[in-house]
């Protein structure tokens, strides 16, 4: 079993054959038609616009997370005529060179360095640095996640999407939401924004989009926005990409949002993350290695407590062991999250059971229940065996 998603890129699980019947229905239409109307662009915008809240209603495409998040980062400065981006410590955003220079991770940052300048790293939930950053600084946009996917499945304190949002309407800043992760559905709503009702001036979305079926993003905004960023005869054209709102990957899309709405996943999302986290806190009382559960929906983050392992390696290494042992003996898939390395992501496809929930809850117990020690030395057997069989 899964237990990752593509990290939240296959909240219909692998594969999702309505979606894959979508797709192969518009591969009759020309596939990149770069001159003219393509009407499943249309369509698919207006579906974002119709789903989306407030008056987020102009849409880029773009085939990937990373593309979304550029072409957020360059409608931001085309707006507001200001060159400088506020990112959290520990936000992901994506791997090219825009998207890296407001990556949170320092380890990310610096092995490709230098980069795009005029970035500076906040703390995440902190509003008070973000308002000292503010000021008189000439900042474009803040650009955060909702909720902390890669930093460890992190919900801000309550409020602070809120006094985000007004901070940046006083400071003259737009307000990018990365919802690449969090979005549709992943949460418990079909956005997750949609939690502290705030609704950003720039949203980026992808990774279920398209249930990775087909790599699709988009970056949407207001049409106030985007109409001082690109709005003219001279700037239309400057965030064009060759395959950026093609049929398949619109196709999916659409038949992606169809499904979440017709058989309420957000909701679904909701109830069996408020199981599974009640099943995993049950596991805390019983196992001094789990430090705390944390996240939102089916973003849950079961963090290690590493204290007293004979070496820092085993310290960070230790959630390894543990998914090594989910995997092998178990057949459970998971990971740990990129920027938290003691965090174990329980972040399984949206349609997943109970009592699937509940293997994977059991499966981990086994593990928990052996000891440091004993996982430890079995992993060590695991990987000797393997080696050994290549």
């Amino acid at each position: 079993m899964d237990f990752t998603a593509g990290y939240g890129a296959l909240n219909l699980g692998h594969n999702p054959k309505e979606v894959i019947e979508a797709v192969h229905q518009a591969q009759k239409l020309p596939a990149v038609l770069l001159v003219g109307f393509n009407p499943l662009m249309g369509a698919l915008g207006k579906t974002l616009a119709s789903i989306l809240p407030g008056d987020l209603s102009v849409a880029v495409f773009g085939s990937g997370g990373a593309e979304a998040v550029e072409n957020a980062m360059k409608t931001a400065r085309a707006s507001t005529g200001r060159q400088k981006f506020i990112s959290c410590v520990n936000g992901y955003h994506g791997l090219s060179f825009g998207a890296l220079s407001v990556c949170g991770s320092e380890r990310f940052r610096m092995t490709v360095a230098p980069l795009l300048g005029h970035c500076e790293l906040i703390p995440f939930g902190d509003l008070e640095a973000l308002e000292r950053s503010l000021q008189g600084k000439g900042i474009a946009a803040f650009i955060v996640e909702p909720v902390q996917g890669e930093g460890g499945a992190v919900v801000p304190p309550r409020g602070y999407l809120q006094g985000a949002a007004e901070l940046c309407r006083k400071y003259g800043t737009l307000l990018i939401f990365d919802e690449i992760q969090t979005g549709f559905g992943r949460t418990g709503k079909m956005f997750a924004m949609e939690h502290d009702a705030v609704v950003p001036d720039i949203v980026t979305l992808s990774k279920s989009l398209g249930s990775g079926v087909v790599p699709v993003s988009v970056a949407v905004t207001s049409e106030e926005v985007w109409k001082k960023a690109f709005g003219s005869r001279d700037k239309f054209d400057l965030t064009i990409s060759t395959f950026a709102g093609n049929p398949a990957a619109c196709a999916a899309a659409l038949r992606t949002t169809e499904i979440m709405q017709r058989d309420g996943i957000p909701d679904r999302a909701r109830a069996l993350g408020d199981y599974a986290r009640e099943k995993l806190q049950g596991l805390k009382t019983k196992h001094e290695l789990i430090k705390e559960i944390r996240g939102r929906g089916l973003l849950l983050g079961i963090e290690l407590e590493t204290a007293g392992l004979f070496s820092r390696t085993m310290e960070q290494n230790l959630s390894i062991m543990v998914i090594s042992e989910l995997l092998h003996k178990h057949n459970i898939l998971t990971s740990y999250f990129d920027f938290s390395p003691t965090v174990i992501r329980f972040e399984p496809p949206l349609i997943v059971t109970t009592e699937q929930i509940d293997e994977a809850v059991d499966a981990l117990d086994k593990v928990l229940s052996m000891g440091k020690r004993a996982i430890v030395l079995s992993f060590g057997k695991t990987a000797i065996g393997s080696m050994l069989h290549q």
